[in-house]
């Protein structure tokens, strides 16, 4: 074979194994987009699903999802794992939610205040769902966020003299979580709808940190 032949077999190799890569990526780059949009869909058909039957099962959630079980399987294995992978979802969409409060913006007493609305409105939703299943470890790693926002809050409340300086910061913020949880188990229990139960975890916010509610209406 010739030099010229030679090189145009080797370049038309070169070009198949080329093109044969880029078919190659394009489907992993597919798989890893069709991967990410069916966990992201099993995850909020979970959401919506689990709010109004918490005791739904694999297959009813995969339906909602429009996924077979097995891929719901496939991608979570248990519905404990469901379960968790829910809960960071809300984690992230309370955080999101806080953040949208401005916690920064105004005196303490008022971004105080639009904190606790905005983490009233995510009473219901969080409710649905309990702590069933969830390792201590997880929740504390999904509050962390929070109690930092909280921890910088409190501070510039005591600082500018709105909040009481008899407790501790990082007591104040461990009693705001506390409440947090009271307040979603007697929306759980049917103790208190959701509005009421955020009315009295505001009133008791404020309380604990000497502030003066600048909204009554709650």
């Amino acid at each position: 074979m010739r030099p010229v032949q030679l090189f145009l077999t080797w370049l038309s190799s070169l070009r198949r194994a080329v093109w044969l890569s880029i078919v190659s990526e394009i489907r992993r780059r597919r798989q890893r987009v069709e991967v990410q949009r069916n966990r992201a869909s099993l995850v909020s058909a979970a959401v919506r699903v689990l709010a109004e039957r918490p005791e739904a099962s694999m297959a009813e959630i995969a339906s909602a999802a429009g996924v077979t079980r097995q891929t719901a399987y496939v991608h979570f294995g248990t519905r404990e794992a469901l379960l968790a992978a829910v809960r960071d979802e809300l984690s992230s969409r309370a955080f999101a939610v806080l953040e949208a409060a401005a916690p920064e913006a105004g005196t303490a007493t008022e971004a105080l205040g639009r904190f606790l609305d905005a983490a009233g409105t995510l009473l219901a939703e969080q409710a649905a769902f309990g702590h069933a299943g969830s390792a201590p470890e997880a929740d504390m790693s999904r509050h962390l966020p929070v109690e930092q926002r909280l921890e910088d809050l409190f501070r510039r409340g005591r600082n500018s003299g709105e909040f009481t300086a008899d407790l501790e910061i990082g007591w104040l913020v461990a009693a705001v979580i506390a409440l947090g949880h009271a307040a979603d188990h007697q929306i759980r229990i049917g103790r208190m709808d959701a509005r009421d139960a955020a009315r009295q975890f505001r009133s008791s916010v404020m309380s604990l940190c000497g502030a003066k509610d600048p909204d009554r209406s709650l």
